[in-house]
């Protein structure tokens, strides 16, 4: 898939986002690009300022913090940062700190009498599980189904497999990955590489970037494992 993903997507072109370009200002841009008429381009920036005006009022009508105050104060933290740019000036913090901070904090007291017991528990469930109690194998229209409920454009995972090479499989491999996630219900054994995650820092608002403590740390799970569990619920 990736191979196939190296071969057929065109890399190192990153369109120029123009808000509120709608069909009317493409149309003008495009003939001022033919004819370079300055009168086109005041007649460009009027329309694009009143896209851009309607757009804002717009957004401000909707904003209400009886019913949902969320969107709202999102809004205005968004409008707050663009008035107030980061200070680029601190040092980021290095990702050996965030990975030391994170084993100190979250590093959880080691049971072994209680581990093996859970153990000895899922082995013994395991070996009294009927053929009739094992899950049943997907199928390809489940596959699709959960595929349609699955948001695009998100960050992949370790293996780095993006959820847009999922989505645009054709039926061959859509049956084969039917009968992958079935084998793995079956057989009780997942991947080792889904369980392992790509863990990346965002920094918190209004604290310093050099600390690795003022950092949130996110995992980033594998999209196969995730759509595994959207079928497995």
């Amino acid at each position: 898939m990736q191979k196939a993903a190296r071969h057929s997507i065109p890399r190192g072109f990153n369109p120029t986002y123009t808000p509120c370009l709608d069909e009317e200002c493409q149309d003008l841009l495009k003939q001022y690009e033919e004819s370079g008429d300055p009168d086109i381009a005041d007649h460009l920036m009027e329309s694009l300022n009143a896209a851009r005006q309607h757009c804002w009022e717009e957004l401000t009508s909707k904003m209400n913090f009886t019913h949902s105050s969320r969107k709202s104060w999102a809004l205005i933290c968004r409008l707050s940062a663009a008035q107030q740019p980061p200070n680029s000036t601190h040092p980021s913090v290095s990702a050996n700190a965030v990975a030391a901070h994170l084993i100190q904090v979250a590093k959880a007291p080691h049971d072994k009498k209680f581990e093996c017991q859970v153990r000895m528990q899922g082995r013994t469930l395991l070996q009294q599980m009927s053929d009739k109690s094992l899950p049943h194998s997907f199928t390809e229209e489940e596959i699709s189904a959960a595929l349609q409920k699955t948001k695009p454009a998100t960050a992949p995972g370790y293996d780095n497999m993006h959820v847009e090479f999922l989505k645009n499989l054709g039926p061959k491999a859509r049956t084969w990955l039917s009968k992958f996630f079935s084998r793995i219900t079956a057989t009780h054994f997942i991947p080792k590489i889904w369980r392992k995650a790509t863990v990346i820092a965002v920094e918190k608002p209004g604290k310093d970037p050099s600390l690795a403590a003022n950092c949130r740390p996110i995992s980033l799970l594998s999209v196969c494992y995730k759509l595994l569990e959207c079928l497995a619920l």
